[in-house]
């Protein structure tokens, strides 16, 4: 222990940023919670640094600090290997970016509310518990589901490569499973997703030509946030009006017929699209006002808060309607001609069946008459559609619209 000499002045910081101070007992020290704590003497300030890294998470979270061993797995660690896993699946392409993307938020999440310094092994139920009420914080159950099901990834990594010498169900405990079935269907039926067709000519009425066009892909082809983000210029076939590409979510190839309202929309589109300022930006449909992608980045999603806007432009009122809404109407509207499997398969849905296994494709005249059968609900609240017009046929290179 380090006497108290106040002959002595206090040493100035090794570096700017170094989170002890120079305590005139001899020490470095570190107030935390209202309580002062010491790390050792003025002559070793890097041995001071590292016992007060040891014990700053569990200081900071006001627990008692657990004693560690040398090579043990910290959560920082175990998430860098999980990361690493993660990207090497990216790098084949067996994990979209954005999925990748969505693990890592999740792993800086974990490391800064359980401290990147604690060791995995001395985590315990209530450590989870606390863990996911702040994960469910100023979010909905379905957001919540999949943060959850992230965190779980991260850890079930640790388990199943053999990094931990005890069971995982004794660290994390019963408290941290994902949100039951039952209120999940409780609030899909309290905030269903879902548009009207009348709300949708509404949001197109005060749309852009970008973000009009943005919509009449939700309607026509199941498309979500990500899907219009990514399309590209060489997707669309304008001559044969059909559109082909991989989901990024699933990797499964997806075909749509485009109805003649959406090509015009995309034509439009185009024409008014902004010069790309990226050369990586330069064929995407879809660019924003400043050059840049429509793709969502970490919390902030340009395309919903576009809608938004729209929504309160059109005088639209409440919960589930964004533009993932339009995915859910093609999926629940779709399904009223009766062909399941045409609609999974415009919709890019993975098939794990062993029918699946076997399909090779779905036929193009199958995904007309779903695309078909959903114009059909949205052109009949049509503003001033007059007796039958607006379902007149409508002929492009052999496809027919009802």
């Amino acid at each position: 222990m380090t006497g108290k000499d106040s002959t002595k002045k206090p040493p100035a910081k090794p570096t700017r940023d170094f989170p002890l101070y120079a305590h005139r007992s001899g020490s470095w020290v570190k107030k935390i919670r209202g309580k002062l704590y010491y790390f050792g003497g003025w002559a070793d300030p890097d041995a001071a640094l590292k016992a007060y890294l040891e014990v700053r998470d569990d200081l900071l979270a006001g627990r008692t600090p657990r004693p560690r061993r040398d090579n043990e797995l910290t959560v920082e660690n175990l998430c860098n290997l999980f990361l690493a896993s993660r990207e090497r699946l990216k790098d084949t392409g067996e994990l979209s970016a954005e999925t990748y993307a969505d693990y890592l938020a999740e792993a800086k999440r974990v490391a800064a509310e359980l401290g990147k310094t604690t060791l995995v092994e001395q985590l315990r139920p209530e450590d989870f518990a606390d863990l996911r009420a702040k994960l469910g914080t100023r979010v909905g159950l379905k957001t919540l589901e999949g943060r959850i099901a992230r965190v779980r990834a991260i850890f079930n990594y640790a388990d199943k490569n053999g990094l931990l010498e005890i069971p995982l169900s004794k660290i994390w405990g019963t408290e941290f499973g994902k949100p039951s079935q039952r209120a999940l269907k409780v609030l899909k039926r309290e905030n269903p997703k879902s548009l009207t067709a009348k709300e949708i000519w509404q949001l197109l009425e005060v749309a852009s030509e970008q973000v009009a066009a943005m919509i009449w892909l939700g309607i026509n082809c199941g498309f979500g946030n990500t899907d219009v983000a990514r399309l590209r210029l060489a997707d669309i076939d304008f001559e044969t009006g059909w559109l082909s590409l991989y989901r990024s979510k699933t990797g499964i190839e997806r075909r749509c017929p485009i109805w003649p309202e959406t090509i015009k929309a995309l034509k439009a589109a185009i024409h008014a699209r902004p010069t790309p300022k990226s050369p990586d930006d330069a064929d995407l449909v879809f660019v924003t006002k400043y050059g840049g992608s429509w793709m969502p980045k970490d919390k902030y999603n340009p395309l919903s808060q576009e809608i938004k806007k729209l929504r309160e432009a059109a005088g639209i009122k409440g919960k589930g309607k964004g533009f993932y809404a339009l995915r859910h109407m093609v999926q629940t509207v779709g399904d009223g001609c009766k062909n399941f499997v045409a609609v999974s398969a415009l919709m890019g849905h993975a098939d794990g069946s062993i029918s699946g296994h076997y399909r090779e494709k779905v036929s193009d005249e199958a995904l007309l008459e779903v695309t078909n059968h959903v114009r059909k609900w949205l052109l009949s609240a049509k503003p001033g559609r007059q007796s039958k017009a607006g379902n007149q046929p409508g002929r492009q290179k052999g496809r027919k619209f009802d």
